[in-house]
């Protein structure tokens, strides 16, 4: 879709019109109660003054990180609608589609909405575009994986493990949004990743879904891994945590590790997340307006990097820079 084209007056047009929207407001605030028919409503109004806040294609290039991360989430969150992202234990329906189609269209969205809103003339490429290039794909069915070659491969390898609160993250949202930055990492790394599709809850109970990363290890191990570190996002992180015993080092990236806890007993069938100080070498990867997950706690003898980022959202360039620091992390862990 062609995009318009981006006036250099935009920013003063947007300033000009959130002081006429302003003035009207303070207009309508001295009107008598029996305001002429004519006069917008406050709903009008508040639509208004959205529209004016938004500097659309243009912005000052020295914008705060946080300006630009509620720039882009405002007009997301306006303009999409957001799923229930509930989980059946929780009083959701269990119906992971509309959730996880919602995160399948997120990095275009997000490339999209970045460019409308803080300028096209900015790098507004996702990860998984301009990194994954060269990378070989093979399927390894006996654990529900995929394995991402890089060109020039390290010896290390990774297990990676997807987000969706341990119900959903398969489907449309693991092949759209999780795995380009997967095969991302790889590529930057020289680390071979095996990613995997991982059987979810309810259906499945926790000590299943570890059984099956143990045998995933297993394949790295007979393959003469390196090394071999755990790399999560979310629950996905909890994942990698659970089985710390299993890895050389650990990536949790905005990671949810309360998420264990609060799985019904059923569920967690006795699993926890190790203590923190028994963990290897490990990256935390923490989002300032997480919005999911709690901070971490425990981690202070780990490396912990903060990003500006919502738990699902971020601009393209902490989006790069996040993935940039994980392949950072795996290359000096494939020397060690």
């Amino acid at each position: 879709m062609l995009l318009p084209e981006v006036s250099v007056f935009a920013p003063r047009v947007a300033r000009l019109n959130r002081e006429r929207v302003r003035a009207e407001a303070t207009r309508l605030v001295a009107m008598t109660d029996t305001p002429d028919q004519n006069s917008p409503t406050p709903e009008q109004l508040k639509e208004e003054q959205f529209r004016a806040e938004f500097q659309v294609g243009g912005v000052d290039r020295d914008m705060p990180a946080e300006d630009q991360l509620e720039q882009l989430y405002s007009y997301l969150d306006a303009h999409y609608e957001t799923p229930d992202f509930t989980p059946p234990w929780k009083g959701g329906a269990g119906d992971p589609d509309p959730a996880d189609n919602y995160i399948a269209r997120l990095p275009d969205r997000i490339t999209h909405t970045a460019m409308l809103m803080l300028g096209s003339g900015l790098d507004h490429s996702m990860p998984g575009v301009v990194w994954a290039e060269g990378i070989e794909i093979e399927e390894v069915p006996e654990v529900g994986g995929r394995m991402f070659t890089p060109s020039e491969p390290t010896g290390a390898w990774a297990l990676s493990f997807h987000s969706g609160g341990w119900w959903r993250g398969s489907g449309n949202a693991l092949e759209m949004s999780w795995r380009p930055e997967v095969a991302a990492a790889a590529q930057r790394s020289g680390t071979i990743i095996l990613d995997l599709d991982y059987p979810l809850a309810p259906q499945n109970t926790l000590a299943e879904i570890n059984e099956l990363v143990r045998k995933a290890a297993g394949i790295a191990q007979h393959h003469n891994a390196t090394s071999l570190t755990g790399w999560g996002y979310s629950s996905g992180a909890a994942l990698a945590a659970m089985n710390a015993p299993l890895f050389d080092a650990l990536v949790l990236t905005f990671p949810d590790l309360g998420s264990v806890a609060g799985l019904p007993e059923e569920i967690r069938a006795g699993q926890s997340v190790p203590d923190p100080s028994t963990w290897p070498r490990t990256l935390v990867q923490v989002a300032s307006q997480d919005e999911v997950a709690g901070r971490p706690t425990g981690v202070e003898g780990h490396e912990v990097r903060e990003y500006v980022s919502r738990h699902r959202v971020s601009t393209p360039a902490v989006a790069r820079q996040k993935i940039s620091d994980v392949a950072e992390f795996l290359r000096v862990q494939s020397s060690r």
